[in-house]
């Protein structure tokens, strides 16, 4: 296609799908910079509109970079100056435009805001738009961003990177910016880039293609090029960047009031700016408008106080549409369309016949499991050099698939035939549907029922998603054969429990902890709003988002939906409810899991904020005492000395350390500094003894350690698999010490040979002690038969182990977990001894009743063996007493405070790996952290900080989402319609068609946009979006929506992808219009 032709408007609807402005955005996962001021920064020019020129003034500007470029290719390359010639561009030209939409991108205040603060130099920045990345100086090296890192990259390049894609289109592709020379020139390549041209290999084929441009002097542009440059496209970047720099002023106002809860603020009195380019501006016509305003509009809550405003400016920097799947990559958007019998039978008769066309142009049919199923009819029309990597990266073969060219001429029939919308990814999105229907018809599949397989089976419980994965690929393989089974795989997980494609999940999340979770309720409300976005996000990336409460009103009922599943597999998983495969359950059942989680949540942060605090010092109590009674006196001044016997001075604290003090017995060297003569009076008033006030205070110490210990335990004895906690809940539990056997003897005189003789003798107390392991608990568990099965109990790694075998019935049992040699120790051949630790437990759990199931976290047998497991944790502690209390000068006790942090912490092997996390050696993390607390302690630092702060949060917002009630008059279906209904942002259905005609407003307004109840009196024009109620066919609810007027029918319309979606509305409009 010509250039010339891009001066007719063409409609760009993947643009528009690409830049549309996050309406109701979540969490950044980094803070901005906290120096940005409330005021956005001075207008840039933007480049005028494709209405700004004509035609022929574009053509004649094209015409002219034609020629440019020939002249500069005709003059060769000079490699001496180490970068490409420049060519002259007019900036009314179709390049020169867009060049001034690249600047504008450069120079919008939220990258400038970003870039300051990641202390990049924008004097030289690299970006290659089909990887995501940007690189540039920071200080001296070269640092690379990139959309799956915690830089906020992703939350402010979308529009960025899509006008970027214009000068380097192809994958690869990169350029260097700002470009170098003069303001009307660009670097040839870039030109190249831009307008499609072939790069020239031989000086024959550089003057052909000279004389070519001379004689003709206009690029011909390949035609799928032509959308991405038109005045069309133009005009909707122009308007993103005005949207991004709305949503950026927003932000930074929010940030400004940002502060203590208790400061009340007023956002009808802040005011913010509206960019002219914008789609506000474009619909309100007001040059600024207030916070408070412009929230409203979105469908979000005004903050009250500063620290909901911070919450509120956190949660819109978070740019979800960026995730969403593209028309290149990223997987899918699986949009919930149900579709009535007969839309499914149509469907399916369309399938088999393509099919059966497809099979009788293949000479060599396959057999077995999967053979002539439509995905392996796509599959085998791969490239082979594709089919090769399904085992390595069924990721990119599903990419790959769904947008081949036979996949997308089936997705097209399919919605010719269903009537469906269609978008850039709508064929892509119609494909997946009918894979994934022929892979698993049924209509209630789940993440508990997927193609027969419950991903949250009891005995899955404690495993980590790629376990899980692979138990899922091994069971599709007798069903589609082993090939395709991980494309299989893909396929429904990214349909039915996205939670498994997220990239980068850390060890130590497993199915049925609080970390798992808290993580799939951040994913399902994350997939609500744009569905298939999470398997193109990191875990931290996700649980940033999930650290944040949801600011809109909308997102109140996605916090049901995505509560539900997370908390019924959670409650499955720790035995507080029945089969995970009863997707429904009784409202009060599921609060009172809720309810449960929050308790087991709260009790497992005050334990892991217990275990990271160290013991006061005897030194500590001691300066502390005595500045209660004389604040105005150093006591660590060596100042005092005995009146009858010469000695280096000692201080106070020495003496008051030291035991009860003999107040006559002493004098003051320097009465000036330390008038001890004034002061002495006054010593009585100190505490008499202070190594009692140290004992107690230890012990207390110790104790609360204990306990948390014990919480410690009951959180790892949950994880176990649910077999296993039946049984013990059933038997008889004992727990025993490990300790080696004491070799050592007396030599004697008599020598047989040359091999010394010794005598046994008994060992010293100090000799046991070492002999002890102190890092692990064995834990016997004899069943009703008298079976007999072992457990090793090890606290600071943070795991219980079942053994193979009884380990007193035979030598050569590992020990390494139950020592600090990491078994160096042991001598082959030995037995150990085991050594009987607390009391032998005989108590049963009362048998389940359904509602009433304390679960295993919960139950007194788990809480009685915890006390056992935190005494056992507590007896480290003995050593670390001793430490604390050898403290009697202060120069000393500044060195051995280091030095007792330095003890504790090798005590527990966890806090090393804490201790290697955070100076970043992940590999010293990964020997020495085991102790997953709730997912806070992961081989990252980093990591472990989003996750203990998104634990912290979802407590937050655990406690918002109440299940009780949901079913109240109003209408509202209870919370599995809700949770079915992801197509429709969560939104409930309502069967009470008379309290929609009084409330149908006030429901209207709850949805995310700031868009307008549709009005029956009015006519709508093609692409007027409207709110409304659609009467859905399949369970007979109305259900308000965002709807979009395309080609004379209505459609639901995602306001943060800004993409229509589905089958058309059959009804759609005002109750009172629909009523009629």
């Amino acid at each position: 296609m010509n250039i010339s032709q891009l001066t007719t408007p063409l409609l760009a609807p993947a643009l528009t799908s690409i830049l549309a402005p996050a309406a109701d955005p979540i969490l950044a996962s980094h803070d901005k910079a906290a120096t940005e001021q409330p005021n956005v920064g001075p207008r840039v020019d933007y480049p005028e509109g494709a209405a700004g020129f004509t035609a022929v003034s574009s053509t004649a500007a094209d015409a002219e970079v034609a020629r440019s470029y020939a002249k500069t290719l005709a003059a060769g390359v000079d490699k001496t100056l180490g970068r490409p010639p420049l060519v002259d561009v007019p900036q009314q030209s179709t390049l020169g435009r867009w060049r001034s939409q690249l600047n504008s991108a450069f120079q919008s205040p939220g990258f400038l805001a970003w870039a300051k603060q990641q202390n990049i130099n924008t004097g030289y920045l690299k970006v290659n738009p089909s990887r995501g990345e940007i690189s540039g100086y920071v200080g001296s090296s070269i640092k690379t961003f990139s959309l799956t890192d915690d830089s906020g990259w992703s939350d402010i390049s979308r529009t960025l990177l899509s006008i970027s894609k214009v000068f380097a289109p192809e994958p690869g592709q990169e350029f260097v910016y700002p470009f170098y020379g003069r303001d009307g020139q660009v670097p040839l390549n870039l030109v190249a880039q831009f307008y499609g041209e072939p790069t020239p290999s031989t000086s024959a084929q550089v003057t052909t293609r000279v004389r070519q441009l001379i004689g003709n002097p206009s690029f011909e542009l390949p035609d799928r090029y032509v959308p991405a440059r038109s005045d069309e496209a133009l005009s909707i970047h122009q308007q993103a960047l005005g949207d991004d720099a709305d949503r950026h002023a927003l932000i930074t106002a929010l940030r400004s009031q940002a502060g203590d809860a208790s400061v009340r603020v007023d956002l009808e009195a802040v005011r913010v700016p509206i960019d002219p380019r914008s789609s506000l501006f474009a619909s309100e016509q007001r040059s600024e408008m207030t916070v408070a305003q412009m929230l409203t509009l979105q469908g979000n809550r005004v903050p009250v106080n500063a620290k909901e405003a911070g919450e509120t400016a956190q949660a819109l920097s978070f740019d979800l549409a960026h995730r969403a799947p593209g028309v290149e990559s990223g997987g899918v958007k699986q949009w919930d369309i149900k579709l009535g019998r007969t839309l499914l039978r149509k469907r399916q008769g369309l399938v088999d016949e393509w099919k059966r066309q497809q099979l009788i142009q293949v000479s060599d049919t396959q057999a077995g499991p999967g053979a002539g199923s439509l995905l392996s009819l796509l599959f085998n029309a791969l490239p082979q050099t594709t089919q090769k990597m399904i085992g390595d990266n069924p990721a990119w073969v599903m990419d790959q698939l769904i947008r081949s060219p036979k996949a997308l001429a089936l997705g097209d029939d399919i919605q010719t035939l269903l009537k469906s919308i269609k978008t850039p990814t709508s064929a892509i999105e119609s494909v997946n549907a009918a894979l994934v229907h022929e892979l698993d018809p049924s209509a209630d599949k789940s993440r508990f029922n997927v193609a027969g397989y419950d991903l949250y089976h009891k005995d899955n419980v404690g495993l980590p998603p790629d376990v899980i994965v692979k138990r899922f690929v091994a069971y599709l393989e007798t069903k589609v054969g082993v090939v395709l089974a991980p494309l299989v795989a893909r396929l429904l997980l990214a349909a039915v429990a996205p939670e498994f494609l997220v990239k980068n999940i850390p060890f130590g999340i497993v199915f049925g902890s609080a970390a798992w979770m808290n993580f799939c309720i951040s994913v399902m409300r994350i997939e609500l709003q744009v569905p298939g976005a999470t398997a193109n996000m990191t875990y931290n990336q996700v649980m940033d988002y999930g650290a944040v409460p949801s600011v809109s009103f909308e997102g109140e009922s996605e916090l049901l939906a995505a509560m539900h599943d997370s908390i019924l597999a959670w409650g499955f998983a720790n035995r507080m409810t029945g089969n995970s495969s009863k997707f429904t359950v009784a409202t009060d059942e599921l609060e009172r899991i809720r309810k449960a989680s929050i308790k087991q949540q709260t009790e497992i942060l005050w334990a892991h904020e217990v275990l990271k605090t160290l013991p006061i010092t005897r030194e500590a109590l001691a300066l502390e005492e005595i500045k209660r009674v004389f604040p105005d006196i150093d006591p660590t001044l060596k100042v005092l000395q005995d009146r009858e016997v010469r000695h280096t001075p000692l201080s106070l604290l020495d003496i008051y350390m030291s035991g009860p003090i003999k107040v006559d017995k002493w004098k003051s060297l320097d009465e000036k500094n330390f008038p001890y003569s004034k002061i002495k009076s006054r010593i009585g008033e100190l505490k008499p003894d202070i190594n009692k006030v140290f004992s107690e205070a230890f012990l207390e110490f110790r104790k609360t350690h204990e306990s948390a210990w014990a919480i410690q335990f009951k959180y790892l004895f949950s994880l176990l698999p649910i077999a296993d906690r039946e049984k013990i809940s059933q038997s008889d539990v004992s727990f025993f010490e490990v300790s080696r056997p004491f070799l050592n003897g007396f030599p004697s005189v008599l020598d047989v040979l040359t091999t010394k003789v010794f005598w046994p003798r008994e060992p010293t107390d100090q000799e046991l002690k070492e002999l002890k392991g102190t890092q692990g608990l064995m834990m016997k568990v004899v069943g009703s038969e008298g079976e007999v099965s072992a457990y090793s109990v090890l606290p600071f790694e943070g795991r219980i182990v079942k053994e193979h075998t009884v380990p007193g019935s035979q030598a050569g049992f590992n020990d390494s977990s139950y020592f600090s040699d990491a078994g160096k120790g042991y001598v082959p051949g030995s037995l150990h001894v085991y050594n009987p630790f607390g009391t032998l437990n005989e108590d049963r759990d009362p048998p389940d009743l359904a509602g009433e199931m304390p679960g295993s976290y919960f139950s007194k047998k788990t809480n009685a063996l915890a006390q056992a497991a935190g005494r056992f944790a507590g007896q480290v502690y003995e050593d670390l007493k001793l430490k604390a209390a050898g403290v009697t000068e202060v120069e000393k006790g500044r060195a051995i405070d280091e030095n007792l942090k330095g003890f504790f912490l090798s005590l527990v092997p966890f806090y090393d790996g804490v201790q290697d996390a955070i100076k970043g050696d992940v590999k010293g993390a990964v020997f020495n952290i085991g102790f997953d607390i709730l997912g806070f302690a992961l081989p990252a630092a980093n990591a472990g900080r989003k996750a203990s702060k998104a634990g912290k949060g979802m407590l937050t917002i655990l406690k918002r989402g109440v299940f009780a009630g949901v079913g109240a008059s109003v209408g509202y279906t209870d919370t599995v319609d809700i949770a079915k209904n992801l197509n429709k942002g969560a939104q409930a259905g309502y069967r009470d068609i008379k309290y929609l005609a009084g409330k149908g407003d006030e429901v209207l307004s709850r949805l995310r946009g700031h868009y307008k109840s549709y009005d029956v009196s009015k006519v709508y024009k093609e692409g007027d979006i409207v709110k409304g109620f659609f009467k859905s066919a399949d369970d007979n609810l109305w259900r308000p929506t965002v709807a979009i007027l395309k080609n004379g029918a209505w459609y639901a319309y995602n306001v943060i992808t800004k993409t229509p979606f589905g089958v058309q509305a059959a009804q759609f409009g005002v109750i009172s219009a629909l009523e009629s």
